[in-house]
């Protein structure tokens, strides 16, 4: 229990500097555990006598998370340029060129994210295709790394883009800790730790019920309303706040769509838990590793984000800012 206790606490200070500190060192570090919780799905679909793409998996992953960090990369290396001409005057007319490729606008990313998608299913099949092995790659082999990618890099990618978040005239403020994009986050992510937590606390106290056996035995019906009624008080007090006492007002004043977003991120959430809990189970896995002592692996901790942080960027795109 020590142990948990202790991982749980590095675990969440971690997050919460590098939520504080966003741009490219968020990325690096959701990045990390997407990488580590890729390995753990190629590992678990290698336990069924598939075999994906490891390294297509991997590779997409980090092409996600590179493509959702860019336009909060682009200050910097936008700075650095700057640096480099002080030094060599001699670069300066290439400046109007450097200023049109550093034109990034804020919805590069999700503009881009299909071409991500296009370019890692055809290398799917393509590359497998012609993996020279008898018998020859199969369907179940294509499928699994397509969904490995997805599934862990699309989607938790979506936590950076969610961290990101702001009207194009909030897009390039300074202070990191002042960028509205805090606001979303930690909104999203408290509607999904209380769901998690609640979950687990009223169902260890009141669950009687079970909730779906045949995949997760231990979940009760009891424990999901009480997560999803805890996940509906967070984000109402977190949107109530963050609009009471954070510069501009990141939610607009809408406080009547706050228990909306709670209530569809609690959804969101419990379902990704349930859908790791399935292919646990027929994978034959109880964890899906033990790199984290006492939490088991990277995608156990991090189920719930699967599905909450791209419902949460979704809704607040077009519920709260109207920007999709």
């Amino acid at each position: 229990m020590s142990k948990r206790i202790v991982y749980g606490w590095l675990l969440f200070l971690l997050a919460v500097a590098a939520i504080a500190g966003g741009g490219v060192f968020l990325a690096l570090l959701i990045g990390y555990c997407s990488y580590q919780a890729g390995n753990e799905f190629v590992t678990m679909a290698q336990a069924k006598g598939y075999k994906p793409s490891p390294r297509i998996v991997r590779g997409m992953i980090i092409a996600f998370y590179a493509m959702a960090a860019l336009p909060s990369a682009i200050p910097g290396l936008h700075q650095a340029w700057n640096l480099v001409v002080e030094h060599f005057p001699v670069l300066n007319s290439t400046d109007e060129i450097v200023q049109h490729v550093m034109a990034v606008p804020w919805n590069f990313s999700l503009e881009h994210f299909p071409m991500l998608l296009l370019v890692g299913i055809c290398c799917s099949f393509f590359r497998l295709l012609f993996r020279q092995e008898t018998p020859p790659a199969t369907i179940a082999d294509i499928s699994t790394t397509i969904l490995g990618f997805i599934y862990i890099g699309f989607l938790p990618s979506h936590l950076i883009l969610l961290r990101n978040l702001a009207l194009p005239a909030e897009a390039h403020l300074e202070d990191t800790l002042l960028q509205p994009g805090i606001a979303y986050v930690t909104t999203g992510l408290f509607a999904i730790l209380a769901t998690d937590i609640f979950a687990y606390l009223v169902g260890r106290k009141w669950g009687k019920t079970l909730l779906y056996p045949q995949v997760s035995p231990k979940k009760t019906v009891e424990g999901a309303i009480g997560g999803f009624v805890a996940s509906i008080f967070w984000a109402t007090l977190t949107v109530w706040a963050f609009d009471a006492y954070f510069p501009g007002q990141p939610f607009k004043g809408k406080l009547w769509q706050a228990p909306l977003l709670g209530a569809v991120v609690s959804i969101a959430s419990q379902l990704g838990d349930l859908c790791e809990s399935l292919l646990k189970r027929d994978a034959g896995m109880k964890d899906s590793s033990t790199m984290l002592a006492g939490h088991g692996g990277f995608l156990d901790r991090g189920d719930s984000l699967l599905f909450g942080a791209p419902i949460a960027y979704y809704w607040i795109c077009l519920v709260v800012l109207n920007i999709l």
